[in-house]
C-alpha cells in the first residue's frame, strides 16, 4: 500500500491521513486522548521553534568573500603578503530587511558587517601593514546599521550609520567589473609602506600614504577623500529620466551633496557622478595630534562610458581638496591637493564562463602632503601610478578571478626633500565570491 503525504501537512494531519488510509493497527492504537497529547506536543514544538521576528518583513542576506596575495618589490626588498581589499570593500555580509507600508511606500533596515582581520589599510604604529609587518588585524566591524523610509514619489530618507550622499560618487561610476579590484583609492595599496629613500627605509614616517593624504578623512586614502561611513541623515530623490540627487549631514560636522546619472545613449552605457562636501571635525576617522583646526572642502566627479556592442570602456575620476581652513602644529597649512584617475579597456564574453575584462589604468596625486610629510619640510609632491590587469568572471559560481600589476613613483620638494625615492611595484592575484 502506498500512502502519499503532502510535505506541508502537520504531524496531526499526517496521522489522520494514515488512519484514513487504513494503515494496519494504526486506527486501533490512536485514541482521542493520544491525539490530544499529539496536539499539545505540536504546540510545544511551535513555541520552541526559531522563526523570523516579523513575518511581514522580507529579509535578504548577501555579500562576498574577497582576498588577494600580493608580491611586492620596494627597490630594496621583496616579499609576498596575503590580505583583504581594505575597509569598505572587504569581505562582508549584508542583511537588508524591507516591508511594504502601503502602495508606493516601503520601510526597511540594513546592517553590514565586514571582516577586517586581514586589512591592508593600516593606520599607523607597529601593527600597520608595511615592510616590517605583514598583518593588521581589526577583527569584525559593524560598518553600517541604519533604517530607511522610501517613497516612489518623494524619495528615500535614511538615518543611522550609513554611506553619506557623496561617498565614492566618482569611483562608483565604474561599471566595468573592476571597480572593487582596482580604483583610485589606496584601500588595498599599502599606504603605510615606507618609501625607500637612497636604499634605506628612512625616515620611517615618509610613507606612500603621506603623499596621497586626505584631510577630510584624516587618512591616506588617495582618492575618494570624504568617503567615510558615518552616523548621518541622508535624503535621496527619486530617479527622473536617469537623474537623481542626494544630500546628507552627520558627525560633527560633515555635510555632502551629490548628483548621479545612469542611462544608455547611442549604443553607449553611460554613468556620471559629481559630489561636493565639507568637513570640520578634527577627530573624524583618525585622531591627529598635529591637527589644530580643520575645514576641508572636497569636490569630485567621475564618468564611465561603455560601447555596448564591442565592450570597449573608459572610466575617469577626478578630485580636489581645499585645505585653506586647516591648520597643523606650528600654524602650518597643508597645500590643496588634487588627483585624477583614468582606466580603459574591454569587457567581452569570449567564453561561456563569463565576461573577461582586460584593462590598463593610470593615476596622479598632486600635493596631497600629509601631516608627517609637512613636519619633514615637504611642501609639494607628485605621486604617479600606472598598471593594469585581467579579470575573469565565472557566472556559474558568482566568482571573479584576477591578476593585476601596479607601479608607484614619487617626487617631492621643499626643505625636507630627500632622495632618490625608489619605486614600489606590486603584482596581485585575487578572488571574489559573491553570495
Amino acid at each position: 500500500m502506498k500512502i502519499r503525504i503532502a510535505p506541508c501537512l502537520s504531524p496531526f494531519a499526517i496521522a489522520s491521513s494514515l488512519i484514513a488510509a487504513g494503515a494496519p493497527g494504526l486506527a486501533a492504537d490512536i485514541s482521542g486522548d493520544c491525539c490530544a497529547d499529539l496536539e499539545a506536543r505540536i504546540a510545544q514544538l511551535k513555541a520552541a521553534t526559531a522563526r523570523k521576528g516579523n513575518r511581514k518583513v522580507k529579509l535578504t542576506i548577501s555579500g562576498y568573500v574577497a582576498q588577494e596575495i600580493t608580491w611586492w618589490d620596494d627597490g630594496g626588498e621583496r616579499n609576498a603578503y596575503l590580505h583583504g581589499l581594505g575597509p569598505t570593500q572587504a569581505t562582508h555580509v549584508k542583511l537588508n530587511g524591507e516591508a511594504v507600508i502601503s502602495p508606493g511606500w516601503k520601510a526597511g533596515h540594513l546592517i553590514r558587517i565586514q571582516n577586517l582581520s586581514d586589512n591592508p589599510f593600516g593606520r599607523s604604529g607597529a601593527a600597520a601593514m608595511d615592510q616590517n609587518s605583514s598583518t593588521f588585524n581589526q577583527g569584525l566591524n559593524l560598518q553600517m546599521s541604519y533604517w530607511y523610509l522610501q517613497s516612489e514619489a518623494f524619495g528615500t530618507l535614511s538615518i543611522g550609520k550609513l554611506a553619506p550622499a557623496a561617498k565614492s560618487i566618482a569611483m562608483f561610476t565604474d561599471k566595468s567589473g573592476t571597480q572593487i579590484i582596482d580604483n583610485d583609492t589606496f584601500l588595498d595599496g599599502f599606504p603605510q609602506f615606507i618609501i625607500r629613500s637612497g636604499g634605506d627605509l628612512s625616515p620611517a614616517g615618509l610613507t606612500w600614504g603621506q603623499l596621497a593624504f586626505c584631510y577630510a578623512q584624516n587618512a591616506p586614502l588617495g582618492g575618494d577623500c570624504d568617503g567615510l561611513v558615518m552616523n548621518a541623515v541622508r535624503y535621496d530623490t527619486p530617479v527622473f529620466a536617469g537623474f537623481s540627487a542626494s544630500a546628507s549631514w552627520g558627525q560633527d560636522d560633515d555635510w555632502q551633496i551629490g548628483a548621479r546619472y545612469a542611462g544608455e545613449k547611442s549604443g553607449f552605457k553611460v554613468l556620471l557622478g559629481v559630489g561636493y562636501s565639507g568637513s570640520t571635525d578634527e577627530n573624524l576617522s583618525v585622531v591627529l595630534p598635529s591637527l589644530i583646526e580643520k575645514d576641508s572642502r572636497y569636490f569630485q566627479a567621475g564618468g564611465y562610458a561603455e560601447h555596448v556592442d564591442t565592450g570597449l570602456f573608459l572610466h575617469v575620476a577626478y578630485g580636489r581638496e581645499d585645505n585653506g581652513g586647516t591648520r597643523l602644529a606650528g600654524n602650518a597649512t597643508p597645500p590643496n591637493g588634487e588627483h585624477w584617475f583614468l582606466k580603459g579597456g574591454v569587457r567581452r564574453k569570449w567564453t561561456p564562463l563569463g565576461a573577461t575584462i582586460v584593462y590598463g589604468d593610470a593615476g596622479k596625486y598632486i600635493d596631497q602632503v600629509g601631516p608627517a610629510a609637512v613636519s619633514f619640510g615637504i611642501t609639494s609632491s607628485e605621486l604617479n601610478q600606472f598598471g593594469g590587469g585581467i579579470v575573469q568572471e565565472l557566472d556559474s559560481v558568482s566568482m571573479s578571478v584576477w591578476l593585476k600589476y601596479r607601479q608607484q613613483s614619487a617626487e617631492i620638494s621643499g626643505a625636507g626633500a630627500m632622495g632618490p625615492l625608489e619605486d614600489l611595484q606590486t603584482l596581485s592575484m585575487g578572488v571574489l565570491v559573491s553570495f
